[in-house]
């Protein structure tokens, strides 16, 4: 038996009472040890174990019994074969929490880590490419309002490299080619010898690469890495997966114009991930190699590139590796598929 006050739901009044069980049913008596209602239990709702609050053994009518005597009720339940669900279990229980806490934890991991780069992947896949050139015009004006300057370049050496890059045969089943990307020349500033690839096809080179590199086949790879960006929207994937919410929403309900207001700053200040940055090299390659131009000249850019970066880091400027990850790796890796 255990001892409770019951609330017949007629008064606030409580009425003290014992609660037995007997036969599948549950019998309360009042303090003078008369039967004051049965019913079978069945019909009762037992509310969920907790440290300090009372629990409640509610019948049909509405009615209830509020009972603090935890472990005598928690006795009498089992005796009935009554069996709390996990979450009541899990509540009460550190182990079982714990276990919670790492497996939200491992879900989460494994959601930033592999879930979100693979649905954003997927999702920019779908952006419509005149929506894409609208965000690459966006970002371009946003360069052009504050970071970078008009080019001193002469235009017969603009027109060289845009020459050579027309030139290039692109590798079986790229559905854009050549002709879908356009070069344009700024003087980088603070950017320094850089190339960026913007959303839509835009390619923004600066005046110091040209100085640095050249027009020949090193800024090929160049460029075709940067076309290999474009091309497998590593850039669209990087926004999505920055503004992820948003982007989310812009593609259920068809509003992309919040997205579109975040898309210059998440840009200019995005840094590619090393599997983009394998990707965009080994696309490089197959333009060269297509091409029959040396992919040592690649590497010897990112070689050059590299040493750049370094005085650049120390001066406190960006680079073309604020953007784009270098490891030795990378170099390594695009010198041996040029043998």
């Amino acid at each position: 038996m255990v001892a409770g006050q019951y609330f017949d739901t007629r008064s606030s009044r409580a009425h003290p009472v014992v609660l037995i069980v007997r036969e599948g049913q549950a019998i309360l008596h009042d303090a003078d040890g008369a039967e004051l209602r049965r019913a079978p239990l069945a019909t009762l709702r037992v509310s969920e174990r907790s440290k300090r609050a009372p629990r409640l053994v509610t019948f049909e009518d509405g009615a209830y019994c509020e009972i603090t005597d935890h472990a005598s009720l928690e006795a009498m339940l089992a005796a009935t074969g009554h069996r709390e669900g996990w979450v009541a279990r899990a509540q009460n229980s550190w182990r079982l929490t714990g276990l919670s806490l790492l497996g939200l934890l491992a879900f989460v991991l494994v959601a930033y880590f592999y879930l979100l780069p693979w649905s954003a992947g997927l999702l920019a896949r779908t952006v419509p490419l005149a929506l894409e050139a609208q965000l690459g015009q966006a970002t371009l004006r946003s360069l052009d309002e504050g970071i970078v300057q008009p080019s001193a370049l002469p235009a017969a050496d603009q027109q060289r490299v845009r020459d050579n890059f027309a030139a290039l045969r692109w590798p079986d089943g790229d559905d854009r080619g050549g002709s879908h990307y356009q070069i344009l020349f700024r003087k980088g500033g603070r950017l320094g010898p850089n190339a960026l690839a913007l959303p839509g096809g835009t390619i923004v080179v600066t005046d110091e690469l040209v100085a640095l590199i050249g027009a020949g086949p090193g800024m090929m790879g160049v460029l075709a890495h940067e076309a290999g960006h474009v091309a497998q929207r590593h850039g669209l994937q990087q926004i999505i997966q920055a503004s992820a919410v948003g982007a989310l929403a812009a593609y259920l309900f068809g509003d992309f114009s919040t997205v579109l207001a975040t898309v210059p700053a998440a840009m200019l200040t995005m840094r590619y991930s090393r599997d983009h940055e394998r990707e965009a090299d080994a696309y490089a390659v197959a333009v060269m190699q297509r091409n029959r131009l040396p992919v040592s000249a690649f590497a010897d850019v990112l070689q050059k590139l590299d040493g750049t970066h370094d005085h650049r880091a120390d001066a406190g400027d960006a680079s073309f590796f604020s953007t784009h990850p270098l490891t030795r790796e990378r170099i390594d890796a695009v010198r041996n598929a040029g043998r």
